[in-house]
This record gives C-alpha cells, structure tokens and sequence, in this order.
C-alpha cells in the first residue's frame, strides 16, 4: 500500500478502534488490516493487538471494560471521546464544537447517521478526515477544496482537542493496547498537520518565488 493510500486507510482503522467496542470479531478484523499496512506509525499498534489473547473469556472481559471505563461509563469518564468536552471551560457536551464540526460534515454533503455516535466523537472525526483524503487521493477539480477543507479541520478541531485527549488516555489506560492506541494518534494526526504545513508552505514559496519572473519574447 502506497503511502498515499495508507493515510484514509489509517484513519478509518483509529477511528474503527474508537467507535467499536473490542469484541472477538473486531480484533480479528483488525489484526487482518494490520497485517496488510504498512504505515509505520502502525507497528507498536500491531504488537499491542497481536498480544491480546481473544480465545481467552477473561482477557476480553477485561478489555471490553478498559473500553467502556474509558469512552462510555457509567462513572467519570477519563478522557471523554467528544470533542466539546475538551473544547468547552465547563467541560460540557453539545457544545459549539458539536455544532462547528457538523457545518464541516455539510460542507461535502454528509451527516453522522448512528444516534448514538455524536458528531464531535473522535470516531466521527477521524472517519470523515479519512474520507476528504480519499476523494484527495482521487484527485480532479475538488481536490484543492478538499485538501483545504482537510488542512482547516485539522487546525480548528482534532489539533485543539486530540494531544490533551490522547494524554489523558494513556495516562488512565491499563492495557498495553489503549495505552498503544493513544500514542499512535497522536503521533499521527502530529505527522498529518506536519504534512499539510508543509505542503502549504512549499506552495506558497513556490507562488513567490514565480511572481519574481516574467516572461520574455524568444
């Protein structure tokens, strides 16, 4: 897999790692895409899973509550998965996150359509920045919009909220794999934003440095 193509491919797995709960069905899923990436960023991720026994009745009880200590409850959450709750002084859902992130979602004619996903979930966020890489993967006239649409959900969502999200995970995890997990988010939405500055960058030089040219007769 190019390393193009891994980007959606990458995004669509963090964000099935947060929006499914761990059952036996869905490690085996995912060790087979991960044995089939080959993104860097994936490898610590891989190991994790790899060592999770999912024949062991106990080891996936224990697991299935990691997660749901983690993103569902019912006690405090440690490091809720919702966008607002980062976003927001008093720490509330609904917030205007929650709304800002859907008027994203519109711009390219899509809605989240599972009620119990909010629309600021780290899920949903992950999903849709999976989808505006893949259509600029596809290239074509839109691909300029998508990648600036791409570049300013990045910078106006998971950037102000995903760091302080992923520390607080891995500080409250107990398992290797949610510890794996958030490390590798981090690190990866970091690369993504690195990535997308710098092409920024690049393109704007690239506009000055061909204003100070102008053609000549031959």
């Amino acid at each position: 897999m190019t390393q193009k193509k891994s980007v959606p491919a990458t995004l669509s797995l963090l964000s099935s790692l947060y929006l499914c709960k761990p059952s036996k069905e869905a490690i085996a899923n995912w060790k087979i895409f991960l044995s089939e990436n080959t993104s860097g960023f994936l490898f610590g991720l891989e190991g994790a899973l790899h060592k999770i026994d999912h024949h062991s009745g106990q080891v996936m009880d224990d697991l299935l509550w990691e997660y749901t200590r983690l993103f569902v409850g019912p006690y405090k959450l440690p490091c809720p998965p919702w966008e607002s709750v980062y976003a927001s002084p008093k720490r509330l859902l609904m917030q205007s996150a929650y709304d800002r992130v859907q008027d994203c979602y519109r711009e390219i004619g899509l809605a989240v359509s599972g009620f119990d996903i909010m629309p600021d979930h780290i899920g949903a966020e992950l999903n849709f920045l999976a989808i505006l890489y893949g259509k600029i993967i596809q290239g074509g006239k839109k691909e300029p919009h998508f990648r600036a649409l791409a570049n300013k959900f990045m910078d106006e969502h998971l950037l102000r909220w995903i760091p302080q999200f992923t520390q607080d995970m891995a500080s409250a995890a107990h398992s290797v794999f949610y510890k794996e997990l958030a490390q590798t988010t981090n690190k990866f939405i970091f690369w993504l934003s690195s990535n997308g500055r710098r092409a920024r960058t690049e393109k704007s030089e690239k506009k000055v440095s061909e204003r100070n040219w102008r053609t000549v007769p031959g």
